[in-house]
């Protein structure tokens, strides 16, 4: 990506609220078939993500999906930025926290 662009973090349940805008989601990857990703989020939802190139991830391994949404369960993806493999211990409860958190508690998160 050349510029940041502004996204909301999310998890699978907020999906269809914030289809049409950029959001940041993290998934563990189930499978990946060339250019679509099938994984499950934080919330246990399962989700098909159209890539935009090959990704090399491996089953279990957790990645950062930067995207925009498209009804409950598809994102097309911007980018995916992957974590270091399935051998991660990565906090789910804390990230369904933090985007509950950030998205329901006005003026929380906000610049400038």
């Amino acid at each position: 990506m050349d510029t940041f662009d502004p996204r909301s973090i999310i998890n699978g349940g907020m999906l269809k609220q914030f289809s049409g805008q950029t959001v940041s989601i993290m998934v563990r990857v189930e499978s990946v078939a060339g250019s679509t990703l099938l994984a499950s989020s934080t919330d246990n939802h399962k989700l098909k993500i159209n890539l935009q190139g090959e990704l090399g991830a491996a089953e279990g391994a957790w990645v950062e999906v930067i995207g925009v949404p498209h009804g409950a369960d598809t994102i097309r993806a911007k980018e995916v930025i992957e974590f270091g493999g399935e051998n991660i211990d990565f906090d789910k409860d804390g990230y369904n926290g933090l985007s509950h958190l950030i998205n329901n508690v006005k003026g929380f998160y906000r610049s400038g």
